[in-house]
């Protein structure tokens, strides 16, 4: 907000609240058209009376057109695998090739049925603002302290149910371990500039213009539960949920779709080509497995055979948890300060009806299944 705008609503609009205009006499209510700014910010249009069952259909398109997503993406991997199956299964020993299997049905099949689906519900654009270098980095620093957090929870709640149910997988982090085990450049190419890219068009341009009419805080929410689900895996879905709606609360309030790609590169290039720069100075097969193992003696003598690899590991490790915390401080501050806003939509749902019209209807019900489903079977497969 510049300084003009910030004197308008301090003389026109002391509380902060929008200032409605009508629409013209005799013109059909439209929650959709595009606002009439030229009286000055922060005038938008008249606010919508709220229709249950339109709002319902306006969620339940979304929901199918990410079902249809997931349901597109996988019969284009079965078919892939089929294939591959009759004509060398060896394919798969290749890395390049297994990442090409993954990730080309769900970007060259499944993203554009998506984009067809949803693209013709109707959408309202977030407007411009600023956003310079120095909340960047306090974003970044939040978005990757969120993320570390998720992924320690989403770890521990695997080890949870594999405690129960010993056969299951649901503390293993595929995509993690894909890292661990590819190659650097074919990770920079799909991991770091491909797959941002191509979620944030979907998830945040796509997704948050056609939710946004409901509010900030819906649109947050809503955007990092699919965002979740999208993953199909236990461990990566607490993190990616709340990455989801760090990412959606920056693309609603800068209004650019570029300053959220930047933000998913950075965050992907530390999550994935960073690990391998730090496990391959390290040269320590199974630390990990060593330090959990709680044999004091057996530690204390792996670090004395490999003391620079094991500092390297240190501060690397050490990195980490204080990302996490200064993330979660930063947070929790501007949360404390009031910095952390929600702009109310033209829509309101009134509460006490809002799971039953976000989430209880055929397209997000279906959808939802679909990535359980999709859970459970990366689970104990």
């Amino acid at each position: 907000m510049d300084g003009n705008n910030q004197q308008f609503e301090q003389q026109i609009n002391p509380q902060g609240r929008p200032q409605y205009y009508q629409q013209a006499p005799g013109q059909a209510f439209d929650p959709f058209a595009i606002p009439n700014y030229s009286q000055g910010y922060p005038y938008v249009q008249q606010p919508a009376p709220f229709d249950k069952k339109a709002a319902k259909k306006h969620f339940s398109r979304v929901g199918m057109g990410y079902f249809l997503f997931a349901v597109a993406a996988t019969a284009a991997q079965v078919v892939v695998s089929v294939a591959v199956g009759f004509i060398n299964p060896d394919l798969w020993d290749n890395y390049l090739f297994s990442m090409l299997a993954a990730l080309f049905p769900m970007y060259l099949i499944g993203a554009p049925v998506c984009w067809l689906v949803v693209k013709n519900i109707p959408a309202e654009k977030p407007e411009r603002g600023p956003w310079g270098f120095g909340r960047f980095i306090v974003g970044l620093i939040i978005s990757l302290g969120l993320m570390y957090i998720g992924s320690f929870i989403g770890t521990y709640i695997g080890l949870l149910i594999e405690s129960f149910a010993p056969d299951a997988t649901a503390s293993t982090n595929v995509v993690q371990e894909m890292v661990f085990s590819g190659n650097m450049i074919v990770n920079i190419v799909f991991m770091v500039f491909v797959g941002p890219i191509v979620e944030e068009l979907l998830f945040r341009k796509l997704l948050c213009d056609r939710l946004r009419i409901y509010g900030e805080g819906v649109t947050v929410i809503v955007t990092g539960l699919l965002f979740g689900l999208f993953h199909g895996n236990l461990t990566q879905f607490v993190y990616a949920f709340l990455l989801g709606c760090v990412l959606a609360y920056i693309y609603l309030k800068t209004g650019r779709v570029t300053v959220t790609i930047a933000y998913h590169i950075v965050i992907n290039f530390i999550g994935s080509v960073v690990p391998l720069l730090a496990l391959s100075a390290t040269n320590l097969d199974g630390i990990d497995e060593i330090l959990s193992s709680g044999d004091s003696d057996l530690v204390v003598q792996y670090v004395l055979d490999n003391p620079e690899s094991f500092a390297v590991y240190a501060l690397y490790s050490l990195g980490i948890f204080g990302v996490m915390i200064a993330g979660l401080l930063i947070l929790i501050i501007l949360a404390a300060c009031g910095k952390i806003k929600f702009r109310p939509g033209r829509i309101t749902i009134p509460k006490g009806m809002r799971f039953g019209v976000i989430i209880v209807n055929a397209g997000m019900i279906l959808f939802i299944l679909a990535e359980m489903a999709e859970i459970l079977i990366n689970m104990f497969a």
